[in-house]
């Protein structure tokens, strides 16, 4: 006989099948005689003895049966409570959507030069890098350069991700969103300025004759300008000046 698997335990191993006739028949894991475990919507050969399948192989077309089986059930998932609450955190306004578009911002490229470059979480080594060339300036009587209170400043830098995070938050938990917006925008501006003030700290423990030289090789990365235009967006989000397009009146 020929059917479809309407469901089998793992645990149990146990499950069920519906036959062409409609009769539905239990089964035991160790009547399955395929490589994978059975199931929901693959189509079967079994034969029926005493309203159990027995002797049960997947016959051909059970992969596309799996995958249709799948789609049901992300079909379902979209249809149920917890997916339209996850659809809306992406239509309703555009707090989700910038705030993971910041947080991706945080992993691109912020400072670029022909031999590395550096995202704002990793900034960190840079300025490792920065710490000794001031220290050794220091010792040569050249000062730091404002080293100490770049390094401090920096710190700040991870307000922007957080913020992000506290963001997506108070969406999901249905709270008020515009401080949020407002105040990870700021940060994420902030992040962006923090980034330029590190490369012109860079640039000016460079001596004059290779400085330009040195301007043109450390760029801004393309973190850097994302973090810039996803703050002015959250912060015009957050004063009301735009909306997310597909936000229902």
């Amino acid at each position: 006989m020929k059917g479809k698997i309407l469901g089998f335990d793992e645990t149990a191993g146990s499950g069920a099948i519906t036959a062409e006739d409609g009769t539905r028949h239990r089964f035991e894991r160790i009547d399955w005689r395929g490589e994978k475990t059975p199931a929901l919507g693959m189509t079967v050969d079994f034969e029926s003895e005493g309203g159990a399948a027995r002797e049960i192989y997947p016959v051909t077309g059970t992969a596309l049966a799996a995958l249709g089986a799948i789609g049901a059930d992300l079909g379902g998932l979209a249809e149920s409570e917890q997916g339209t609450r996850i659809a809306s955190l992406f239509t309703s306004s555009l707090a989700v959507p910038l705030a993971l578009v910041l947080l991706l911002a945080c992993f691109l490229p912020a400072l670029a030069s022909p031999v590395q470059s550096a995202t704002l979480i990793g900034l960190g080594n840079a300025m490792d890098d920065l710490g000794r060339v001031a220290a050794a300036q220091e010792m040569l009587g050249g000062g730091k350069s404002g080293f100490d209170t770049l390094q401090t400043l920096l710190f700040l830098r991870f307000a922007a991700p957080f913020g992000a995070l506290w963001l997506i938050w108070s969406a999901w938990s249905g709270r008020a969103e515009r401080l949020p917006m407002l105040a990870t925008g700021a940060a994420s501006i902030l992040a962006a300025l923090l980034v330029i003030m590190l490369r012109s700290a860079i640039l000016s423990m460079v001596p004059d004759f290779a400085r330009e030289r040195m301007a043109s090789g450390i760029g801004l990365g393309i973190g850097t300008w994302l973090l810039f235009l996803t703050g002015a967006a959250l912060i015009a989000a957050g004063l009301g000046k735009i909306r997310n397009p597909l936000a229902k009146d």
